[in-house]
């Protein structure tokens, strides 16, 4: 078989699938605990990566669809009595409709006004359910509906629907990116005048990817809070997300595919590791971002690349394959 690109994105991503198959058979309680929280967080960093590193689209308010996820799924399963697990696809589509609502303020914007404009709509959302009683105002609610649930079954069935978020979001961006939108996402990024000069529906291409990082970032918000069981304003919609995210994403390479997948696994190890450091931990984790992006701004995947001499998720077009037209 020959090594082209698209091959070698498929094994990776068959040994991802692999991991995520044996973690529950050969982990114990508290590894699968922590890999469903590494599958949502990845899931949610990859979406934000396929916004800003590939389409430019700087969008600080992400937390947004985290914390609409986890509220839109506690509702629906909390109102149906149903376990909740199905609900992940009711938190996807609430983002999505969201995100598509928004666009035509958003994309009015560009550069740091859409950035501080996305953190504002954030904002809002927040103070929204802040003060909304049934949503539990400020306090919150809890997943009533996980009652009555089997606490292994729970465990398996949490995690299950993180990892299988995970590898939609990741075989979305493999996919997408080797396609022509990804040609036309990239394009967007680099140049928008000469992107539209060459076909390029700008307005469509920002909607599209927008809703579709919304909808797969939404779910992946909704498993995430089925860990904990409960959900605040304070905490789903916390600007701790995105300082989590551009963690991962700067420190394991912006723009590439593989970058969040080095973050994450940065991150992570550096949390469990380091976090009973108290503050000091937080002050390690600012440094080192800060001499990532002076040092390697090309983050871990950089200096993956450079020892292994190629992309393990390489996004350009297998040789002898017919060029593309920009137009998604």
């Amino acid at each position: 078989m020959r090594n082209t690109p698209f091959v070698r994105s498929m094994l990776v991503v068959a040994l991802i699938v692999l991991a995520l198959v044996l973690v529950p058979v050969l982990g114990s309680r508290q590894t699968i605990i922590l890999t469903t929280e590494i599958a949502a967080v990845l899931a949610i960093a990859m979406m934000w990566n396929l916004l800003a590193g590939f389409g430019g689209i700087v969008f600080m308010g992400f937390q947004v669809f985290v914390g609409l996820g986890g509220y839109a799924l506690f509702v629906a399963a909390n109102a149906s009595g149903m376990i909740p697990f199905p609900f992940v696809l009711v938190s996807a589509a609430v983002c999505a409709v969201f995100a598509f609502a928004i666009t035509p303020v958003l994309f009015r914007l560009s550069g740091a006004q859409l950035a501080i404009a996305s953190w504002v709509i954030a904002e809002v959302v927040r103070l929204a359910v802040y003060h909304t009683p049934f949503l539990g105002a400020g306090g919150g609610i809890s997943l009533l509906a996980m009652r009555g649930v089997p606490r292994d079954l729970r465990l398996m069935m949490t995690y299950g629907t993180a990892a299988a978020i995970l590898v939609v979001a990741l075989l979305t961006c493999v996919f997408l990116l080797r396609g022509r939108f990804g040609l036309a996402l990239r394009a967007l990024r680099d140049n928008p005048g000469a992107a539209e000069a060459m076909g390029v529906g700008i307005r469509r291409t920002q909607t599209i990817v927008l809703t579709l990082s919304a909808a797969i970032a939404g779910a992946a918000g909704g498993a995430y809070y089925m860990i904990a069981l409960q959900i605040s304003p304070g905490s789903g919609f916390s600007m701790n997300w995105m300082a989590i995210v551009l963690f991962v994403v700067i420190l394991g390479g912006i723009g590439t595919l593989e970058g969040p997948i080095l973050g994450v696994a940065v991150y992570f190890l550096l949390r469990v590791t380091l976090s009973d450091m108290g503050s000091l931990y937080f002050i390690i984790l600012g440094s080192l971002a800060i001499a990532v992006t002076l040092l390697s701004p090309q983050g871990a995947r950089g200096a993956l690349k450079r020892l292994i001499g190629r992309d393990l998720l390489p996004i350009r077009r297998d040789p002898g394959l017919p060029a593309a037209r920009l137009t998604p």
